[in-house]
């Protein structure tokens, strides 16, 4: 299968790499289907990118690139939900949103999404605890840094 990303260009892809949201995502339920793109030059960013909407694509970050000791304490409603017997099923990723002044970049670590990695059954789930924001900066007391290439830092 092929997309014609606006952001990324043409994408081929195998069905089977489909990553299906049955509820969409909070505030985003028209779009169901994506695919996970990484792209070596972009690390440790990810693109969830919709396959029904070629201008609509999500940059994702693995949560303990932002904080090492991240504590996700998910319901089991939301696992089974996802038929995820246990931390070796899935991966999570959560939403950023950038911004021009990268002290003003954003990770939504509150409500991460959790992938399936079997069935590639997806869900953006909101946490148990409430140790995290919606909009936690990407970047505190200059740590993070490291990460970002290097005419950013």
């Amino acid at each position: 299968m092929e997309i014609n990303s606006k952001l990324l260009g043409k994408i081929e892809y195998a069905e089977e790499s489909v990553i299906k949201f049955d509820e969409g995502i909070i505030g985003i339920t028209d779009k169901k289907e994506f695919i996970f793109i990484e792209k070596e030059d972009f690390l440790p960013f990810n693109y969830l990118q919709s396959t029904e909407d070629p201008d609509f694509s999500l940059i994702v970050i693995n949560p303990f690139f932002v904080d090492k000791e991240y504590d996700y304490n998910i319901s089991n409603d939301d696992l089974k939900s996802l038929n995820v017997k246990d931390d070796s099923d899935f991966f999570i990723v959560s939403i950023v949103v950038f911004s021009n002044n990268i002290e003003n970049i954003t990770v939504n670590l509150r409500a991460p999404i959790i992938i399936n990695i079997k069935t590639k059954a997806a869900k953006q789930v909101l946490l148990l605890n409430d140790n995290y924001d919606i909009e936690e900066p990407l970047i505190k007391n200059g740590s993070f840094k490291s990460f970002l290439p290097s005419e950013q830092k």
